[in-house]
C-alpha cells in the first residue's frame, strides 16, 4: 500500500490482542503509531487486521489462529497482519491462514512500516513504541523484556530474547505522561524481576521503583508478575508505601520441590514461602496471586499432593490454573501428552480451591473500605479493581476511570459487592 493513497482515504485498523499485559502495552503503543500515519483505529468492520499473538500455550495459539480466521470472515478484501511471539517462530502456520503480513516478534516496532512499505530496515528498537495514553482504565507501562531463565516448558525466551531493560528516564517520562489520566500505572515485564541487571552501571526494580513512587500526583503503582527468586529485601521493604499497591503476583507454577527441579525454575517452595511470610509481615493483608501448572511430565500423585498442601499453607487470593502443553523449541517439543483423564481430575480439584481461597480472602474485607478504579459497566454494575485486587460490584453508576471509596458491603461464593463510603 502506498503512502499517498492514505492521504485521499483514511484507512481504517482494528486490534486483537491476545497474552500478557507487555502485549497489551505493545498494542497501545502501535495504535498510536497508526493514528499518527492517518489510520482510522475501529471495533468494527477494517481495512486492516492487527493479530498481535501469543503463543505461550497450545490455548494461546488457538486463540490467536481464532482471532485471524475472525478478521477474514468479517472483512475478506481486508489486509491481516499478525504480530508477536507467535509470528516469530511460526510463520509457516500463519501463511496456511492466509496471514498477509507476518511480523515477528523481535520486528514488532516495524508493524506500520510493513504496511506503508517505510523505514523497514530502519534503526528502531524494541523501545520505540511508547505511549500517551491507555486503552484501559489502569495503565501498563512496559520496562523490561525478554527473559533468561530458560524454564523447560517454556519457549519465550526463544521469541524474546534475553532481558533487555528500558532507561529509567524514558519510564519516569512515560509514567508522568499517563499520571493525569491514570490512577493506577501497572509496571510490567516478561520478566519484571530482571530490571536493571543489564544496564550498565547496573540498577534494580526496587532503585526504579523508588524513584517512580516519588512522581507527583502519582495515585498508585502496581507490580505485574514477579519470581519470587527476584524479590530482595529492598523491594519487599518498599510494600511499606501506601502508594505501592498491596498486591503480589507470584507464578510459583508447582509446589513441589522435584518437579520445580525439572522445569528448570530458580526458586524451591521454602524461597516461595519465605517471600510471602515477609511481605505478609509488612501488609499483613497483601493479596497473594499465582499461576499453577497441571500436567508437567513426571508429575505424579505424591507431586500433586505436595502442591495441595503448598497452596493450602499459602492460601493465595487468585490463582490462573492451567494445564501443561508441549511448546516448540523446548525438550517436549512434539510431546504426545497422555493422562488427560487424570489430568482434568486435579484441574477440577485446583478449581475447587481457588474459588474458596478467593471467598476466604475477600470475606475478611466486609465492612472494611477500598480504593476501587471504576473501569467498565456490566451487567447494571460499575464493576473495577482495588488496591489488592479485588474486583467490586457497586450498583452506583459513576464515571469510569474515576476512584472511589467503597465499602464491601457482601461477598458471594462469586462475587464481592461494595457501596460508595461516605466516610
Amino acid at each position: 500500500m502506498a503512502t499517498d493513497n492514505m492521504c485521499t482515504k483514511k484507512m481504517k485498523v482494528k486490534f486483537f490482542t491476545l497474552g500478557c499485559k507487555v502485549n497489551q502495552y505493545e498494542t497501545e503503543a502501535l495504535k498510536e503509531e497508526f493514528t499518527r500515519y492517518n489510520f482510522e483505529i475501529t471495533d468494527r468492520k477494517a481495512d486492516f487486521y492487527v493479530i498481535n499473538t501469543c503463543t505461550v500455550t497450545h490455548s494461546a495459539d488457538t486463540k490467536s489462529k481464532e482471532a485471524i480466521i475472525k478478521a477474514r470472515r468479517e472483512n475478506p478484501q481486508s489486509k491481516i497482519i499478525a504480530c508477536g511471539c507467535l509470528a516469530q517462530l511460526n510463520s509457516d502456520y500463519l501463511q496456511r491462514l492466509g496471514v498477509d503480513y507476518i511480523v515477528p516478534q523481535d520486528r514488532k516496532q516495524y508493524v506500520v512500516d510493513f504496511i506503508i512499505k517505510t523505514n523497514i530496515e530502519g534503526n528502531k528498537d524494541i523501545w520505540s513504541l511508547k505511549i500517551n495514553t491507555f486503552f484501559h482504565k489502569r495503565a501498563f507501562v512496559k520496562i523490561q523484556d525478554g527473559c533468561n531463565n530458560f524454564c523447560t516448558f517454556c519457549k519465550i525466551p526463544y521469541l524474546r530474547g534475553p532481558s533487555r531493560s528500558r532507561k529509567k528516564e524514558d519510564i519516569i517520562d512515560e509514567v508522568k505522561r499517563l499520571i493525569p489520566y491514570h490512577y493506577e500505572i501497572v509496571l510490567c515485564g516478561i520478566n519484571l524481576g530482571l530490571y536493571g541487571k543489564d544496564i550498565n552501571p547496573k540498577t534494580s526494580l526496587a532503585e526504579l521503583l523508588r524513584d517512580v513512587l516519588k512522581i507527583e500526583g502519582l495515585g498508585r503503582i502496581r507490580l505485574s508478575s514477579l519470581e519470587p527468586s527476584l524479590i530482595n529485601e529492598d523491594l519487599l521493604d518498599l510494600f511499606k508505601n501506601q502508594k505501592l499497591c498491596p498486591h503480589l503476583h507470584l507464578p510459583f507454577q508447582s509446589g513441589d520441590d522435584t518437579i520445580l527441579r525439572l522445569m528448570n525454575k530458580k526458586e524451591t517452595t521454602r524461597v516461595y514461602y519465605n517471600v510471602v511470610e515477609k511481605v505478609r509481615k509488612i501488609r499483613p493483608l497483601i493479596a497473594i496471586s499465582c499461576d499453577i501448572m497441571v500436567g508437567f511430565p513426571s508429575e505424579e500423585d505424591k507431586h500433586f499432593k505436595n502442591t495441595v498442601n503448598f497452596l493450602h499453607n499459602i492460601r493465595p487470593m487468585r490463582m490462573h490454573i492451567f494445564r501443561f502443553s508441549p511448546r516448540e523449541n523446548t525438550v517436549f517439543s512434539g510431546m504426545v501428552l497422555k493422562g488427560q483423564r487424570k489430568i482434568k481430575e486435579r484441574l477440577d480439584f485446583l478449581k475447587k480451591m481457588k474459588d474458596k481461597f478467593s471467598y476466604e480472602y475477600r470475606k475478611k474485607f466486609v465492612n472494611k473500605s477500598l480504593f476501587m478504579v471504576a473501569e467498565e459497566r456490566k451487567n447494571g454494575y460499575t464493576v473495577g479493581y482495588t488496591e489488592n485486587y479485588i474486583r467490586p460490584f457497586l450498583k452506583e453508576n459513576v464515571p469510569l476511570g474515576s476512584v472511589k471509596k467503597v465499602r464491601v458491603s457482601e461477598v458471594s461464593k462469586e462475587k464481592t459487592f461494595v457501596i460508595i463510603d461516605e466516610a
